[in-house]
């Protein structure tokens, strides 16, 4: 394997002149994370060779942005010198320059629903999405296709339609053979594909699966926004414009809407629907084609006369099943091989978990690959930091899945367990924040050491580690009532009395009150957060959101204006 050129951008040249199948690095997966870490890697001077099984455009999992999530696309554009990073952190330049189907994510909308019942204001939850950026819901096929042909701008040799058959380590690189019966020559190989790849069996990775739930994900036409049907909270935008979450006892049904940026979209514009389910009391269906997927989700949904409303005149366009969406490789490196998302674990595409994850795992990876080409080092212990991030990202979604399973059937906790979760949204979106800054000052030693934190906590970048402490109470409470060691009501109460005390959670909404349903941030709200950072929060979170400010730079904790 060649060392790192100097120059970026190797707009197809190969190093040394090689032949058109060698490559420095070659990535199989042509979703967004093995596209913008291609894109990365061959704008800072790698020869990069990307190969799909199939080709674009076509649909994939993961819509819809966070904060944090678009924080972490500015840090991979600063840090990687990827302007097209940064485009993916910007709602309205996405929509405009990349995808008019792309819409907006402005709320994240709960309704919990009982068999028989109508909608019921009183049990609903709606979270406007605090975002300087404005956050975005993403046509993954416009997406997808607009960031390979920027990385192909940038010199990766693109390959569609091409299978890893075998992957071989030999003195100093990676034979791939291929489907077709061609061969291809690398320095290392990554996979983003799926599980039981070619790279997979070549190091050995076993699969080992959390039957949590079991998720049918669909495009479809005619489903009603559903604020034709509901009216959502007094203050909050409406339903359509973020993901709508309908949960039941044992599972839950979401709804995102693209093209919605202007209003309440029309029924004709599509919608993506995700239906997950406990697979421990949902047997799988016997069919797996579109209409018997669909015929699933109408069955769950007409139990529920608001759900089923939502869905009246609804037709699916395409759809997929992950009949096992809980696992995680056993391992995931190997001498020059590696297995990076959805190649090492798999989760529900519950709260966003989708986009967020790809993103900490470009930043990182790219790091580690740039410095493994500097130094002539790809063997395993130079990717053992992955490997620990991407088991603890497993075991910290499958936890906070097992316990949304278990809060389903209790909108008190459920309430309860969301409040929690929105409250580390924030944190993670300040640390981001502060290290994109540190970046951008020129401190870059301190702001990539916040970006390398404990791998076990399942993130990349630092937390404030009372929150931590938080997460874990809360989780384990939701243990305790799947276990029946408590009732579902009892652990919601327990969880809702910390968060009215502990030092670390802000007056920027009533976290702890349970009548308090909407989480909309006033100017008021920002002054009451100003003066308790002043005088009661905790030092780790004084040091986090003090230097923002009531307006300057510190937006994120507010409405977007």
């Amino acid at each position: 394997m060649g060392k790192m050129t100097s120059q970026p951008d190797n707009h197809g040249a190969t190093a040394g002149g090689r032949a058109a199948s060698h490559a420095d690095v070659t990535i199989l997966g042509t979703g967004i994370t093995g596209t913008l870490l291609a894109a990365a890697l061959a704008r800072n001077g790698l020869s990069v060779q990307l190969l799909g099984e199939d080709h674009h455009p076509r649909i994939a999992g993961g819509e819809a942005t966070l904060p944090c999530t678009s924080f972490l696309y500015e840090l991979i554009a600063a840090r990687y010198r990827l302007p097209e990073a940064a485009l993916l952190a910007d709602a309205g330049r996405v929509r405009t320059e990349v995808s008019h189907a792309s819409g907006i994510h402005r709320t994240w909308g709960f309704v919990h629903h009982e068999a028989g019942h109508e909608h019921r204001a009183g049990r609903s939850l709606q979270f406007n999405v605090p975002s300087e950026h404005g956050e975005s819901h993403f046509h993954r096929p416009d997406l997808d296709a607009w960031l390979l042909a920027a990385a192909a701008r940038r010199g990766v040799r693109v390959r569609q339609r091409t299978r890893v058959d075998k992957a071989v380590t030999e003195d100093g690189f990676v034979r791939l053979a291929l489907e077709s019966g061609g061969e291809l020559r690398t320095g290392l190989v990554i996979d983003t594909q799926g599980p039981d790849s070619a790279v997979a069996r070549a190091i050995g990775a076993e699969r080992v699966s959390t039957r949590a739930t079991r998720t049918y994900g669909f495009h479809a036409v005619g489903v009603q926004p559903y604020e034709r049907l509901a009216a959502p909270r007094p203050g909050s935008h409406p339903w359509s414009q973020g993901t709508l979450t309908h949960v039941f006892d044992g599972g839950w049904l979401q709804v995102g809407h693209f093209r919605n940026a202007e209003g309440t979209p029309p029924p004709t514009v599509p919608a993506v629907v995700t239906l997950s389910l406990d697979a421990a009391h949902h047997p799988a269906p016997a069919g797996h084609g579109t209409q018997e997927l669909w015929r699933e989700v109408l069955r769950h949904a007409e139990r529920h006369p608001a759900i089923a409303a939502q869905l009246a005149g609804a037709q699916p366009l395409t759809g997929w099943i992950e009949q096992d969406p809980h696992w995680r490789a056993s391992h995931t490196v190997g001498d020059r091989m590696l297995l990076l998302d959805r190649a090492a674990l798999g989760g529900d595409p519950l709260l966003g978990r989708d986009l967020y994850a790809s993103a900490q795992l470009v930043l990182v990876a790219a790091g580690d690959i740039l410095a493994g080409a500097r130094d002539g080092d790809f063997s395993p212990g130079r990717f053992r930091y992955l490997e620990r991030l991407q088991h603890g990202m497993a075991d910290r979604h499958d936890a906070l899945v097992a316990a949304a399973l278990t809060a389903s059937g209790s909108f008190d906790l459920w309430s309860a367990l969301a409040r929690v979760w929105l409250l580390g949204t924030m944190f993670d979106a300040l640390s981001l924040k502060r290290s994109a800054k540190e970046l951008a000052a020129g401190g870059s030693e301190a702001a990539l050491a916040g970006l390398r934190a404990d791998p076990a906590t399942g993130a990349c970048h630092q937390s404030i580690p009372e929150y931590r402490d938080l997460l874990d109470f809360t989780l384990a409470l939701c243990r305790a009532a799947a276990e029946g060691d408590q009732s579902p009501r009892r652990a919601a109460d327990r969880i809702l009395l910390r968060l009215r005390h502990d030092r670390i959670v802000p007056p920027i909404y009533g976290f702890g009150d349970p009548d308090d349903l909407e989480y909309v941030l006033s100017l008021q709200g920002r002054l009451r957060t100003l003066r308790w950072v002043r005088g009661q929060a905790l030092p780790s979170v004084r040091r986090l959101v003090r230097p923002y400010g009531l307006r300057g730079g510190g937006k994120d904790l507010g409405h977007d204006e």
